[in-house]
Formats: structure tokens, sequence, C-alpha cells
């Protein structure tokens, strides 16, 4: 079914849009449209589940997990956003992002393992070795992605070293060879990948 709605500019002012460009982190050369479109069918659908279940959660923290569900599934598509992106949009502090982040993934593990799944394998792909000290090392901004990580770690290998921050550095972490070949094949990238 296609569905268009129209929004004047008195509802949705040039101000406004400045506005929700600086919330979603959009340049001028992304399309405001498709991503205010994307928004629009996350709220849609969280309208339906509302109309066909019974309402909306009473507890707002609820809400909130089912609003970062819907916006998994239809907004970030194929990703999990970062704590930064998701205080920009419901303007909260990044700790309060983390939890929602860290509540959400608990509460919908199974319908979001995908979007951890990948999230994951594109921070894996960054990963250079540094030849000092012989080390691989990420770019993690994700609290709740680095954790994800190591609780894989102790799941499935617990005798590998955990990924850990490296000295001075506020999102770089690092890890031996072994683990990140570990997490390279378990995560099925290809060394051409990289």
């Amino acid at each position: 079914m296609d569905i268009n709605i129209n929004i004047s500019d008195d509802e949705l002012t040039e101000d406004d849009k400045l506005v929700i460009r600086e919330c979603l982190h959009l340049s001028e050369e992304d399309n405001l449209e498709e991503h205010l479109s994307k928004l629009a069918k996350a709220s849609f659908i969280e309208y339906i589940k509302m109309f066909k279940e019974k309402g909306l959660p009473t507890r707002a923290d609820e809400v909130q997990q089912e609003r970062l569900f819907f916006l998994l599934n239809h907004y970030f598509m194929n990703r999990v956003p970062f704590e930064h992106e998701i205080s920009s949009i419901f303007q909260i502090t990044q700790s309060q992002s983390r939890t929602l982040l860290r509540n959400t993934n608990s509460r919908f593990r199974t319908k979001i393992a995908l979007f951890i799944r990948n999230t994951i394998k594109s921070v894996i792909r960054t990963a250079i070795i540094n030849h000092d000290s012989g080390k691989y090392e990420m770019e993690i901004t994700s609290g709740v992605i680095k954790d994800e990580i190591n609780t894989y770690l102790s799941q499935r290998n617990a005798q590998l070293f955990p990924l850990t921050k490296k000295r001075g550095y506020l999102a770089i972490y690092e890890c031996p060879e072994d683990t990140y070949d570990f997490l390279r094949e378990q995560f099925e990238i290809d060394v051409a990948d990289d």
C-alpha cells in the first residue's frame, strides 16, 4: 500500500528541518524527505501495533524501547545506531542512550540479532593491525556493541582475550591477533573484505 502525507510549511518550517538534520546527523546532500519517510513509516507501524494489540506500554521506558525498536527496523535498517545518534533523536544523555539501547536489546534480542551482527561485522571490518604492538585496533563508539563482542567471545571461546580500550584513547579498542582471527572467522569476514 502506498500512503502519502502532506506537511505544510507551517507544520514543518525551515528551522524545523535544520533541527531534524542536526538530530539525524544529516548533511545538506542527504535527502531529508527520504529520511522523514523512514521515520513516518516507523511511526505508522507503531500505531498499527497499538491498534492491533493492547495499546501502548504504560511505562515511559517501555515506550522508548518500542520506539527505538521501530526505528531500528524502519529507519536505521540493518544496523544498531550509536549512542550519540540515539541521544540526538530522543534528546537524552549518552548514559541514558546506552541504557535504552541495552534494555531494547534485552527486550527484543531475537528480533534485532541481525542488526547487532551486522554492526559487529562493520566494526571488525575496520580493524587495522598496529605493527608496533602486534594488536588489532578498531574504533567502537558504542559501549553496547563492545560489550556484545566481549560477551560473544566469553560464550564461544573464553580462552581468548577480550577487546580492551587502548590506553589514552576514548573509542579505540584493541585485541590480540588470535582474538581478531576468531572474530573474523565467526562473523564470516574474508580477508579480502578488510
